[in-house]
């Protein structure tokens, strides 16, 4: 199949969310890149509610993209046991839904989320999902949208495309709804409980639907668009990296950074890929069939070491009103206490190769789906004019703050 729209055309497909910043980006490219028969978006709260994130997110394309009237709006809540989805809507999804994408989760990538909570956000609705998936008569797809740090409790170096089994999933999930935990030690190796969520997702996902064809995509961290919808499109709370660079920039901590012994220098490869790549990566695999767990990350963008994204952070600092920027130091010697955004930022000291096997083959691909940088430039100008956008972001967002209080002086 090397005709992506002729795949599409005949594809119905439903999507979780699509409000969040992949989200978006695959209804985008559904709707408009690639003529999709249908897509059911599920939404929570309200579509007025939904198409006022778009609005913010997508200004120059969401009327466009409701204009193809592919896209129909189904409220429903992923948490809930049946979705909230009218039971009519489900009947109809039933019999016409090839593909499914469950993109939908609650991203946190601190320790202060608790495990039930993150379980009942990030494991428990794909779980669901796939028991209303197998009562879908052409379904040929069912996609899963994980990360990379699913697997952060393993050791730097290479991560394979594959499962890395950590005790029995089904106890660990029991040990979590009935007492809020798991026995110690079995999560203490990863990044967040989130992560861990996530990782008990895949194993269970896959042990108790062997008859679906599910394929697991895992991002690393989720960069703002090269250039679809539009370049640098992002949201706020999706694309942790970009959030990182605002809270430096807003208001610098130690700048103390727990490195690897192996790269004391912060040499280490700070994973990240630009959202449209992600989209592109995931609608390629669903078209050529693909089965089982891919990754899409910085071996299939580009390598930047972590003192590179730091180095943005400083060149860019906003200094207005003597604000002083950021020094970051590196440090092995975990006994010294890390800067509050570095403990936000944790998985980015680690040195992981994140394989990306599955995914060589579509290098040369070209049109709608491509992954090819052509001209771009990631080093030398597109990651520094991101770091430049955020910081007039920054100083707007400081100079409104600054007005508003001298708008209350002036009235007491």
């Amino acid at each position: 199949m090397d005709n992506p729209r002729a795949f599409f055309r005949q594809q119905t497909i439903l999507l979780t969310g699509g409000t969040g910043v992949l989200g978006g980006c695959l209804l985008y490219k559904l709707t408009m890149k690639l003529d999709t028969r249908k897509i059911y978006a599920v939404v929570r709260g309200s579509t007025e509610a939904a198409i006022s994130q778009w609005k913010e997110t997508m200004p120059e394309h969401i009327e466009d993209m409701l204009a193809t009237k592919k896209i129909e709006l189904v409220l429903g809540d992923m948490t809930k046991h049946g979705f909230g989805i009218e039971e009519a809507i489900l009947r109809e999804m039933a019999s016409s839904v090839t593909v499914i994408i469950h993109a939908a989760a609650n991203i946190n990538w601190l320790s202060t989320m608790p495990l039930k909570e993150t379980t009942s956000n990030n494991c428990l609705p794909v779980l669901r999902l796939a028991e209303v998936a197998a009562t879908f008569g052409k379904l040929a797809k069912f996609v899963f949208i994980s990360t990379t740090y699913a697997n952060s409790f393993l050791p730097d170096g290479i991560v394979e495309e594959k499962i890395y089994p950590v005790g029995d999933p089904e106890q660990h999930l029991a040990q979590i709804l009935s007492e809020g935990k798991v026995s110690k030690g079995v999560d203490s190796g990863f990044a967040s409980p989130y992560t861990f969520a996530k990782h008990l997702a895949e194993q269970l996902l896959l042990s108790r639907n062997p008859r679906l064809p599910i394929l697991i995509v895992r991002p690393s961290t989720i960069g703002p668009a090269v250039s679809e919808p539009h370049p640098y499109y992002y949201r706020r709370g999706s694309c942790p990296a970009s959030d990182y660079i605002e809270r430096y920039m807003s208001a610098p901590d130690s700048g103390i950074v727990h490195v690897s012994p192996h790269c004391p220098d912060g040499t280490n490869v700070y994973d990240e890929i630009p959202v449209d790549m992600v989209a592109n990566l995931t609608l390629l695999h669903i078209m050529h069939g693909t089965v089982g767990i891919v990754q899409a990350g910085a071996e299939s963008y580009v390598k930047r070491t972590m003192a590179h994204f730091h180095q943005d952070i400083i060149d860019h600092f906003p200094h207005q009103d003597g604000a002083r920027g950021p020094e970051f130091h590196y440090v092995t010697d975990k006994s010294i206490k890390q800067g509050r955004y570095a403990e936000f930022g944790k998985i980015w000291a680690r040195d992981w190769c994140f394989s990306n096997a599955a995914s060589k083959s579509f290098r040369s691909v070209k049109g709608p789906l491509s992954i090819a940088l052509g001209d771009h430039d990631a080093a030398e100008k597109f990651m520094k004019e991101r770091a430049r956008r955020i910081s007039e972001e920054v100083v707007r967002r400081r100079a409104s703050k600054n007005s508003e209080r001298s708008s209350v002086n002036f009235f007491i």
